[in-house]
């Protein structure tokens, strides 16, 4: 039975439980292709590391093996998997990130490695190590693997430019059986169902952070009352800064507070505000919204708009990884190319007052994230590139 291997080296400790966590639906589907998974990820702390299975079809599983790490900057490194007789026991081996050293360290020790990468824009935390390890490593890493998966067009574009080859962009999918499961509806999400059934209303879920651009969807919504000032603004997300900001002292929901202050009564009266709602609870509100705006300065692809996509909400957004994916030359949404609050109105009105063509836009969008971006779809990208 073959077996594959991914490695998910950063240094941050994942949460195996939490959303559409990327290896464990590749995992699931590559279990129900008929091969075994494992899947490593790191740990901070050795002595809570543990190996368990989390998925199994016949006699195939799906295993998540915790591994300590050594950490330098934003690299994870353990040298125990860099060997030969460890590698050698899968057919494929599955690296993540191309500015990961441990990738590099995988590479060298076994033929059958592909990368699977989603930055366009520098993730080294010094930035001044790009250009060196672009230099030194990047050919390296570039001769050493079969093939580079990336996550979008604008990750394509990032690595070619860098001199690396052989690139397919293959995107990211979504689990949308657990859309399909039966989920009791909680209290806050009745409120806020019976408020978006009672009014014309425009969605944003994420983050509110600078990244994320949340003073511009503030300055959007302030704009858009101006011509339809019925819209009502859900807003689903926690204020958070950067780990520089918080070293100085700032804490996480001054940052939103920052700009709520600074708004008219009425537009703060039109905001409906949650910190959190459970995941499986965002199933009964993306359709009820006429608009879902994502303006991210920087996205490497953007989970929520497989999300907002699949569940029929008409997404708007910036130019970010999983919109030249998932929207650019399709009629799957709108992307605005400029943070000019007058272009985005007017992308919002559409919606509201076109909808002949907000059917088309839900309906394209819907069939294809069913269709081609569903975790199966990219397992076998990955596997046919092997067949080949």
């Amino acid at each position: 039975m073959k077996r594959i291997l991914l490695v998910r080296s950063t240094p941050n400790d994942l949460d195996i439980s939490g959303y559409n966590v990327q290896q464990i639906g590749l995992g699931k589907a590559f279990v129900d292709l008929g091969y075994c998974f494992d899947f490593i990820t790191f740990k901070k702390n050795k002595n809570a590391c543990k190996e368990f299975v989390f998925y199994t079809n016949g006699e195939c599983k799906a295993t998540c093996i915790e591994k300590p790490r050594k950490r330098f900057f934003r690299w994870g490194i353990n040298t125990d998997i860099a060997q030969k007789n460890y590698l050698d026991k899968y057919d494929i081996i599955i690296c993540q990130e191309y500015y990961q050293i441990e990738s590099y360290l995988i590479s060298k020790k076994s033929k059958n490695v592909v990368l699977y990468s989603g930055p366009y824009y520098n993730m080294f935390m010094p930035k001044w190590l790009s250009p060196i390890y672009d230099w030194i490593i990047g050919p390296k890493l570039n001769r050493n693997v079969k093939q580079i998966f990336v996550k979008s067009k604008l990750a394509e574009d990032f690595l070619r430019l860098k001199g690396y080859e052989h690139i397919q962009n293959i995107g990211v999918a979504l689990d949308t059986d657990r859309f399909e499961e039966e989920t009791e509806i909680e209290k806050d999400t009745k409120k806020l169902i019976s408020f978006m059934e009672s009014n014309r209303c425009i969605l944003y879920v994420g983050a509110l952070s600078e990244r994320k651009n949340y003073p511009f969807l503030l300055k959007t919504y302030q704009e858009l009352l101006k011509h339809a000032p019925d819209v009502k603004f859900v807003i689903i997300g926690k204020s958070t800064v950067s780990a520089l900001a918080k070293l100085t002292g700032t804490k996480d929901d001054e940052y939103a507070n920052k700009y709520n202050s600074l708004l008219p009564k009425y537009v703060k009266d039109g905001i409906y505000h949650l910190e959190r709602l459970p995941n499986s609870q965002l199933k009964y509100i993306y359709p009820l919204a006429k608009a879902f705006l994502l303006p991210s300065k920087l996205e490497i692809f953007g989970m929520v708009l497989l999300e907002a996509m699949f569940l029929k909400t008409p997404v708007i957004t910036s130019r970010n990884g999983g919109s030249t994916t998932l929207i650019e030359g399709k009629e799957t949404g709108q992307i605005i190319n400029q943070f000019e609050t007058s272009c985005w109105v007017k992308a919002i009105l559409k919606y509201l007052n076109n909808q002949e063509y907000t059917t088309t836009v839900k309906e394209n969008a819907h069939r294809l994230v069913k269709n081609e971006y569903n975790w199966n779809v990219l397992a076998k990208k990955i596997l046919n590139h092997f067949e080949k």
